[in-house]
């Protein structure tokens, strides 16, 4: 069968595709940072946890529920802008995986609600109960993860859709990809990485030298992991996607390029413990894999669909009002955490 013909009609978005998704990766971005902090927070935390727990476990599930409340607001943007362009595509996966999927939804607000008990009853579940509640959140956030990367993957290979026709009740998977996991791997261990960062930051910002010491461990460790993390997911890529980053696609040998030079630099300054450099460096790093994964999103469906063949009809205000909407909504989250850090300084 020619998977062209089981890929929908083009959804029509009201102005060039270029601004939502220029949006989309910066949304993402933002999105990427929090729930990294979540999920590395998390498991630092349990790791904390199978000793009895300590300072640092007690301090940071107190944060965990906010950045997971962020986290999750942040990633809302970005899905929907997803879903603006590429809706034709993004639709057809969540149907194929709709039981997975929407099962997303009742793990998230467990988990939700596991940090919050976490936070508010830290003594009174006691070493082994503090334990094998956050075993439980991480396993649900890792679950969350694993179908977001398999959502993402099989919206980009219409020609395994016709599975559909061999289970039509939403248990299509796309586990043959060799994608998939290395795809996985490498965003859940820049995960531990980011979390690392996050209990430095909270460190500096105490002056506790013992959160420094621990975070930075996390962050130098974790990336220098992640180092192989990546490599194997590039040589997992189809060769014609894999090749626009050895120079067939400038942008993309040049974004390479650029993320492997901040990647040794994240390295030098975990292992100096420099937490300003590492912040610098993540901050960077983090948009260039977003652009990166978008170049190979384009790629895997250049047979089926470009951005310059989307129909536009030209209409800006509801794009309009999303970014005064956006704009607006950006101070009311800075106000808010404004409000909350003065209230714990208090």
């Amino acid at each position: 069968m020619d998977p062209s013909v089981l890929v929908p009609a083009a959804i029509g978005i009201s102005v060039h595709p270029i601004w939502p998704v220029a949006l989309s990766i910066i949304t993402f971005s933002i999105h990427l940072l929090l729930m990294n902090a979540v999920f590395g927070g998390a498991a630092i935390v349990f790791i904390h946890s199978l000793s009895g727990g300590t300072l640092i476990s007690k301090n940071i599930s107190r944060k965990l529920p906010t950045l997971l409340a962020l986290a999750i607001n942040a990633g809302v943007p970005p899905l929907l802008f997803l879903q603006a362009v590429y809706g034709q595509f993004s639709y057809v996966s969540s149907i194929l995986m709709a039981v997975f999927w929407l099962a997303v939804i009742f793990v998230l607000i467990s988990g939700y609600y596991g940090m919050y008990i976490h936070n508010y009853r830290y003594e009174k579940l006691g070493a082994s109960g503090r334990k094998f509640l956050m075993l439980a959140v991480l396993a649900g956030i890792s679950y969350i993860g694993f179908m977001l990367s398999n959502k993402m993957t099989l919206m980009l290979r219409p020609e395994i859709w016709a599975e559909y026709f061999n289970d039509p009740h939403g248990f299509v998977l796309n586990l043959s990809d060799p994608v998939l996991y290395p795809r996985f791997m490498h965003f859940a261990i820049s995960a531990l990485a980011v979390g690392g960062l996050f209990v430095a930051l909270v460190g500096k910002r105490m002056n506790e030298q013992s959160f420094v010491d621990t975070g930075m461990k996390w962050f130098s460790r974790s990336t220098l992991v992640n180092i192989l993390m990546g490599f194997w997911f590039l040589m997992a890529l189809p060769k014609n996607v894999m090749l626009i980053f050895m120079g067939q696609d400038m942008l993309a040998t040049i974004l390479l390029c650029a993320g492997l030079a901040a990647t040794f630099a994240m390295l030098h300054a975990g292992f100096t413990k420099n937490v300003c450099i590492a912040t610098a460096a993540t901050l960077f790093i983090v948009p260039v894999m977003a652009i990166m994964r978008h170049l190979v999103r384009m790629k895997y469906l250049e047979p089926y669909f470009t951005l310059d063949t989307a129909p536009v009809s030209g209409d800006w205000d509801p794009f309009i009002l999303f970014v005064v909407s956006l704009i607006a909504g950006g101070f009311c989250v800075v106000y808010m955490l404004k409000l909350m850090l003065r209230a714990e300084r208090s």
